[in-house]
């Protein structure tokens, strides 16, 4: 039993951020050679220890009842009582403490909102995962101990409070204006899943549902801003109810928004808690994306209900078969939640690919893994254990299909509920479901056992190799992948694998599964001919990279030429990704995913690939930083991705779904940050009229590459608007897309300007929430060598203050390492390397960085220089073929023949004639150019001798220039980018109006 006193309603108090505790521990003694009880404690002090047990007649037997008979070991957190003596049986440990509610957004913490009326409202509340339930109470914080806890909070009576289970009972308390609330006790679980919230927040119930409800402060309640999540638990608990055939186990399940929330969302049983910006969806102000967000979020930790909290990992090195199992589950359910959002469709480019960049590190780890200090624990939380773990599980539930995947999950809730469960429980739990399936089967010798032992106890991943002989034979063969080095332990997998063909191309049907046991194997002809293209891994369901021999590649470029919706949408995902990252790591030469990346550009429109496109491709614009080569690949890119920015525009239409609202945010990005003047001038714009004097919206869902642009080149006055309009703003949403687009600002002293902001005391008014901070710091290190540079100065002359200020909304304290290994990415020349090297040093001499942390840091940087000096020179190489030597005049189109374009639909194809040019093109202009300016109302064109004309921004009542860009007419409407120069000549494909 635990009995908390929170005296956060008192404003001003002495004590109003002081709690006091009381608990009682039943404890049973089996072996009378134990001399002594040690549980877990943290930033608490101990007032009092009682330690008794009771005679047969229901009296107390008195062991220990003083206030000195106890240890405390500060170091490793231990709390040990030694009675004179310890009898088999049961003992009850009663400690009574007291501690201050933290402000580091962990344990039992104090957060803050400022309300309508402008005053500041307190509450208490908590974040135990991993290891600080013990900083509210004493325990044994461990993730195999399991009890239940009864609750009582004594609170102020004009505040609520929210946990596990409902109140059974409510009275006044034992001081004035106090009120004591009993909670029904919790199922038997973990002590870090036990949560508390201590406030004056507000709820609404679920109408389809009365064990939900939603809570956060009263403004965003009232504005209805919670309607959707509660609407998306609704649904998604529903769907888990089914699915696994096993009912939620609390008779409530509330959600809650915390204003100061480190994490981005906390699981505890039966009251989850989300970072605001996690929770709130507004239909008029917030991007559509936000849906998506909400619902994988829900997905997750009402997915961890299961698998977690009704059964835990044994210990934190099986940390996966939480966090993977939920994240399986954040996009399966709210898939079927929302179909209309395609949510499992976007999983390969969200959490696979994002997982191979961690998994191809040297340094990367096997998903089981053991670990013991806290230190050890924090580090594990990682996209391993997450998205990682949530692709095996993708891949077993195609490999194994949908039925045997979902049995095996139903036998091992049931097996193992409420118990801590390892590896070889789940793999009992499939090798069930398999031997009663009549359609799933493994090859002779192998057993689930082996599967997963394959996948969870061996570090990285597999890619495939594929080669067609002469003889129409296939043959497949795997090494582990490793962006640096090859691999030399000989390493193999038991994959999975199937494949789609230009004769058979059904990238539907992924259960049809044969497995690769060994090193590699032959595959007899098919049907195929030598000029059938061939993809192996279909929905990119396996987790590995694939490599083709040169002319497979080659007919999979022209079958993305001719046509590329013949090859699902996920593949062709998969083949931008693995073509780059298998020519970044030295197994193919540039030339070919350079080719097939600007084939897919010139047609594609689909979010998918255009999220594969935009992840890798921002890794070449990062290792070109500040270099020449980032100007030629600028205007290689820039003719690739015009037609689709000409296509997609910056006008959100109502009607459009969100795969348009998002490919048309990649594109614009793409095409201003790739230099179309369109594109700037009319970002530029669009962010006057936002601080001018009608403060116009911007669209929601263009807004951060809207920003970012449209602020590249804008003045001081226009950037302090944008950062006030931050600043004020209670959106936490539209405040992280702000604070992105500040840091793209060019000018070095806006840079430094908004640096100086992050280490700011509050004090100075500043209204920084969260991570925030940190997030500042990104922006600048992320946007730029000049960004980085500045970054680097201000952290070695700043790193005791950053330490201080940005950890106070860091999950787990991690912002130094964080930061670390973020910066490493953009460390492209031996210059910032220096400069780098010397500020880790420095912050290992001071003991703020992890071993981890540096490891992963200067293996990555050490990977940026090895490529710049290696693979960077191979692809300015490449593209200088296409242009010549830069020269001081501008280049303009020249055109040797008669203008033909070529229009490709999936039913016909008509031909006109084809544009053929010799030299790399600009856009000329006969006619005055024209700049169309969007915002959420109009659109409206402005003729290009209207430049100078200029727009009032509310700051300082300045002025600032407008851009304005230009676009080239061809016939039929459209604005079409001219390409030309590739070593093996490519017909360019555009839609005619």
């Amino acid at each position: 039993d635990l009995e908390l006193t929170t005296y956060v309603h008192e404003d001003g108090s002495e004590r109003q951020f002081r709690f006091d505790g009381k608990v009682k521990i039943e404890l049973i003694v089996e072996d009378d050679r134990n001399s002594s009880i040690t549980v877990h404690y943290r930033q608490t002090t101990i007032t009092h220890v009682k330690l008794w047990s009771l005679f047969e007649n229901g009296t107390e037997n008195v062991l220990l009842d003083d206030d000195s008979s106890f240890t405390l070991d500060g170091r490793r957190e231990f709390l040990t009582v030694t009675p004179t003596s310890l009898q088999v049986g049961t003992l009850f440990l009663e400690i009574e403490y007291y501690g201050e509610l933290r402000k580091d957004n962990a344990g039992f913490y104090r957060s803050s909102y400022v309300d309508d009326m402008g005053r500041t409202r307190w509450l208490a509340t908590t974040q135990f995962s991993s290891t600080d339930a013990r900083h509210a109470f004493p325990c044994y914080d461990e993730p195999g101990i399991r009890a239940p806890i009864g609750l009582t909070v004594i609170h102020g009576e004009q505040y609520m409070v929210l946990s596990n289970n409902l109140p059974k009972d409510s009275t006044k308390g034992p001081l004035e204006g106090y009120q004591r609330t009993v909670f029904e006790d919790t199922p038997v679980m973990q002590p870090y899943l036990l949560g508390i919230i201590v406030s004056d927040f507000q709820g609404i119930p679920s109408a389809m549902d009365p064990r939900q409800s939603v809570y956060a402060r009263q403004n965003a309640i009232q504005n209805g801003e919670a309607n959707f999540i509660l609407e998306a638990g609704t649904k998604i608990l529903n769907i888990l109810e089914q699915y696994l055939q096993t009912p939620f186990a609390l008779p409530k399940i509330y959600q809650v928004a915390v204003p100061d929330f480190a994490a981005g969302a906390m699981e505890n049983y039966g009251l989850v808690t989300y970072k605001e910006e996690k929770f709130f969806y507004d239909s008029q102000s917030s991007p559509m994306k936000q849906q998506h967000e909400i619902a994988t979020v829900v997905g997750h930790e009402f997915g961890h209900q299961y698998f977690g909290n009704m059964v835990s990992p044994a210990w934190w090195s099986y940390l996966w078969m939480k966090e993977g199992f939920a994240r399986f589950f954040e996009y399966f359910a709210a898939d079927i939640a929302y179909p209309e959002l395609k949510i499992r469709e976007t999983y390969t480019v969200q959490k696979l690919q994002n997982a191979f960049d961690l998994d191809s590190l040297g340094s990367s780890r096997p998903m089981t893994y053991y670990v013991n200090t806290q230190t050890e624990i924090a580090n594990v939380f990682d996209n391993i254990a997450y998205d990682k773990g949530g692709s095996i599980m993708r891949m077993f539930q195609h490999a194994f299909g949908p039925d045997t995947f979902r049995q095996a999950l139903i036998n091992y809730l049931r097996d193992n509920a409420f118990k801590g469960a390892n590896p070889e429980n789940f793999a009992w739990a499939i090798q069930q479901a398999i031997d009663a399936s009549p359609t799933t089967a493994l090859p002779q010798g192998v057993t689930a056992f082996t599967v997963l032992k394959s996948w969870t106890e061996q570090s990285g991943y597999p890619v495939l190799h594929v080669s067609r002989g002469n003889n129409l034979q296939v043959t497949l063969s795997q090494e582990r992948y490793l962006l640096k080095t090859l691999d030399v332990t000989g390493s193999t997998w038991i994959v999975p694998y199937n494949f789609a063909t230009s004769r058979n191309p059904n990238f539907d049907t992924t259960t049809d599964t044969r497995w690769l046991l060994t090193n590699s194997t032959v595959l007899p002809p098919e049907g195929w001919s030598s000029a059938d293209w061939i993809i192996i891994n279909k929905q990119q369901t396996g987790y590995y990279r694939v490599n083709y021999d040169e002319r497979l590649w080659n007919l999979i470029i022209m079958q993305l030429q001719r046509n590329s919706t013949i090859i699902n949408n996920i593949n062709r995902a998969q083949l931008i990704d693995d073509s780059l990252n298998l020519a970044r790591s030295g197994r193919l030469g540039y030339d070919i995913p350079l080719r097939l990346i600007a084939s897919c550009l010139v047609s594609e429109r689909n979010y998918v690939p255009l999220a594969a496109a935009n992840q890798n491709l921002a890794v070449l614009a990062r290792l070109f930083s500040g270099s020449d080569q980032l100007d030629l690949l600028k205007k290689y890119l820039l003719g690739a991705i015009t037609p689709a920015f000409t296509d997609l525009g910056l006008i959100t239409q109502p009607s459009d779904d969100l795969f348009t609202r998002q490919a048309r945010e990649i594109v614009a990005k793409w095409a201003c940050m790739m230099g179309s003047q369109e594109c700037l001038s009319r970002a530029a714009n669009i962010v006057q009229q936002s601080v001018g004097q009608d403060q116009a919206q911007v669209d929601p869902d263009l807004r951060s590459a809207i920003y970012c642009y449209g602020l590249k080149e804008a003045s001081k006055d226009v950037f302090l608007a944008v950062w006030t309009k931050m600043q004020t703003s209670k959106d936490q949403s539209l405040r992280s897309d702000l604070i992105y687009a500040l840091g793209c600002a060019e000018s070095n002293e806006l840079k430094q300007l908004f640096l100086n902001t992050s280490i700011a005391d509050e004090a100075n008014g500043l209204n920084y929430f969260g991570q925030e901070r940190e997030r500042i710091f990104s922006a600048i290190y992320s946007n730029g060598r000049n960004g980085m540079q500045i970054a680097l100065n201000f952290f070695m002359e700043n790193f005791r203050k950053i330490n201080e200020l940005y950890n106070k909304g860091n999950f787990g304290g991690r912002a130094i390492g964080s930061a670390i290994t973020g910066m490493a990415k953009y460390i492209v020349d031996i210059e910032l390397n220096g400069h780098f090297q010397q500020l880790i040093e420095t912050l290992k001499q001071e003991g703020l960085l992890r071993d981890t942390d540096i490891l992963r840091a200067l293996e990555q940087s050490s990977e940026n220089l090895q490529w710049v000096r290696t693979k960077g020179k191979d692809i300015e190489n490449w593209l200088l073929a296409f242009y010549p030597a830069p020269t001081e005049e501008p280049e303009t189109t020249t055109t040797t023949s008669a203008p033909t374009t070529t229009t490709t639909v999936p039913t016909t194809t008509t031909t006109t004639s084809s544009t053929t040019t010799t030299v790399p093109p600009t856009t000329t202009t006969t006619t005055p150019p024209t700049t169309t300016t969007t915002t959420a109302e109009q659109t409206t064109t402005t003729s290009s001798t209207d430049a100078e004309s200029t727009s009032t921004v509310y700051v300082d009542s300045t002025t600032a220039e407008a851009f304005v860009g230009t676009t080239t007419e061809q016939p039929g409407g459209a604005s079409v980018a001219l390409i030309s120069g590739w070593l093996l000549t490519l017909t360019i494909i555009v839609a005619l109006n």
